[in-house]
């Protein structure tokens, strides 16, 4: 008589598990697939990271800007700069822990190293800009998470 062997099923990423993965509440996965930043069909690690960003851009009021919070509304044009950005930014093979996402008013940018990070803050100056740590993100992934791009952390490869 055969044993049946058990394979484990391939585990599907939901809106509320991105939301967990993410850190933050399930709605901001909600919007982020409302607004097409993400496809509820094909979500991976990458999404994770892509809603924690989009998340915290859509709460940015820049100086000299007033709007309501509970008001409704598209998604801005920079942030979708914000999203593209920070998509890139986790292709990139140079990705790595000090990767930093700079968001400003007028320009986002990205640097991968803290050399690169200071020479944009001398650039800014006093400007309004928000730092986001993107780098940082990834090595935090949950299991199963991970991207590509970037080598897992020490203590995940660990058996």
């Amino acid at each position: 008589m055969a044993t049946k062997v058990e394979v484990p099923l391939a585990r599907r990423i939901t809106p509320a598990s991105l939301a967990k993965a993410a850190d933050v509440n399930r709605i901001w996965a909600t919007k982020a697939v409302e607004r097409g930043l993400v496809n509820v069909d094909a979500l991976d690690g990458e999404d994770v990271i892509v809603v924690r960003v989009f998340a915290m851009a859509d709460q940015i009021v820049w100086p000299g800007e007033r709007r309501s919070r509970s008001a409704p509304r598209d998604v801005a044009i920079w942030q979708s700069v914000v999203i593209g950005a920070a998509r890139d930014a986790l292709n990139d093979p140079a990705l790595g822990p000090d990767t930093l996402l700079w968001l400003m008013p007028n320009d986002v940018r990205i640097t991968r190293s803290m050399a690169e990070a200071l020479v944009v803050l001398t650039e800014i100056g006093g400007l309004c800009a928000v730092r986001v740590p993107i780098g940082a993100w990834v090595q935090e992934l949950p299991t199963g998470f991970e991207l590509p791009a970037m080598p897992a952390p020490a203590s995940r490869l660990a058996p």
